[in-house]
């Protein structure tokens, strides 16, 4: 394997995978049920963070000079995909137009969008569904005037869906993705799950080259990967996502204080300030003065916000 610099959880194995132009246009004609060949023109223009030198959406890209497709993979059921991807898809537009003269007369003409979800996680979810972005609106409209919508696929190995059987690499990634939580559902720690996957994906062609090529960087992305899922998970069922605003300024339990504390410091090992705040429904100044060490540790029954670094 390979060894290569830590990439952002955000820049997932997923993103990596699917960088490829011709992989691009497989998983497309698959997903829209065209046949682009191998060699059409593909344009990545997946967002990054200047600052912070990550990706800020998975993928984005055009296709045949035609097609606008933008790309998400999501391991949760997220009712707010077809709100980001908007807002994903502006700045992809601004992009793309950046040299347009879009104040002058004449129409410029601008790729045609598509969306799309592909999700494995492990919530029941159907083989296709959709979502739109005006079931966001305070208020519902017949006939909205802004409207945006996303196609979600779900690409679980044992769901078998149709867009995996008609993609050799959706179907490998799937498969790849099945042989973890097979391993981890046998009992195997999260880094052994990983390792054995990998191992057996090379020796039986499954993402084989890429592997070969990536494997020590698939393995830590994963890890950290993972390991942020199930944090994620534990700081919903403790509650550190309900009610932060009210619950913060009135002081809340020492102890729960103290873990959304040192969640904060664990997420800043693989993600940005403003990842974090995302991440966990938190103010963005809170994140920030914990990670910059304006707010710390206080005695018990003491509220962070009440015992300032001096």
């Amino acid at each position: 394997m390979t060894e290569h610099a830590n990439r952002n959880y955000r820049d997932s194995v997923f993103s990596l995978y699917l960088s490829e132009p011709e992989r691009l246009i497989e998983v497309y004609n698959a997903v829209a049920n065209t046949d682009y060949p191998p060699d059409t023109q593909v344009e990545i223009n997946t967002l990054t963070d200047v600052l912070y030198k990550n990706q800020i959406n998975d993928l984005s890209f055009v296709l045949d000079n035609q097609i606008v497709v933008l790309i998400e993979h999501q391991s949760t059921i997220n009712e707010n995909m077809a709100l980001r991807l908007f807002l994903y898809s502006a700045r992809v537009y601004e992009k793309i137009t950046k040299q347009k003269p879009l104040y002058k007369r004449k129409r410029v003409k601008i790729p045609v969008p598509r969306f799309i979800v592909l999700y494995n996680g492990n919530e029941p979810y159907p083989e296709y569904g959709e979502q739109k972005l005006s079931d966001s609106f305070i208020f519902q409209q017949v006939n909205p005037q802004l409207e945006l919508k996303i196609d979600i696929y779900n690409i679980n190995y044992e769901v078998n869906a149709e867009i995996v059987r008609r993609s050799k690499s959706l179907a490998e990634y799937s498969r790849f993705i099945g042989l973890i939580k097979m391993n981890l559902a046998d009992g195997l720690t999260l880094e052994e799950a990983i390792k054995q996957a990998i191992e057996y994906g090379m020796k039986h062609d499954i993402m084989k080259e890429f592997l070969e090529t990536h494997g020590t960087e698939v393995a830590n992305m994963l890890l950290s990967g993972w390991n942020m899922d199930e944090a994620l998970a534990v700081s919903k069922e403790e509650g550190y996502e309900d009610g932060f605003e009210d619950g913060f300024e009135d002081g809340k339990e020492m102890g729960e204080m103290k873990k959304q504390y040192e969640m904060i410091r664990k997420f800043s090992q693989i993600n940005t300030p403003e990842q974090i705040a995302e991440i966990l429904q938190l103010p963005l100044e809170y994140v920030l003065a914990v990670l910059n060490g304006e707010l710390v540790v206080a005695e018990p029954d003491v509220p962070y916000n009440a015992k300032k670094k001096e």
